[in-house]
C-alpha cells in the first residue's frame, strides 16, 4: 500500500491484515486529527485497505 502524508510524501507500507487506524497509530499519526481518503472516496479509519490501494492522509485544521 503506498500511504500518501499531508506533506505529499509517500510511504509504501505492508497492510499485513492491519486497519487504516493501526497503521496510522504505528506512523505517529493520531487518527482524530485527519481524515482518509482511497481515491476519491473519504474512508473510515477501520478500512482494512488491499495491498494495491493508494491512501491519502488529509490534515484537518482547526480554528476559533
Amino acid at each position: 500500500m503506498i500511504l500518501i502524508l499531508p506533506d505529499k510524501s509517500e510511504i509504501t507500507l505492508d497492510v499485513n491484515g492491519n486497519s487504516i487506524e493501526a497503521l496510522l497509530v504505528t506512523r505517529g499519526i493520531s487518527p482524530l486529527t485527519v481524515l482518509v481518503s482511497r481515491g476519491d472516496e473519504i474512508i473510515p479509519e477501520d478500512t482494512i485497505p488491499e495491498e494495491e490501494d493508494t491512501i491519502r492522509i488529509i490534515q484537518v485544521s482547526h480554528g476559533g
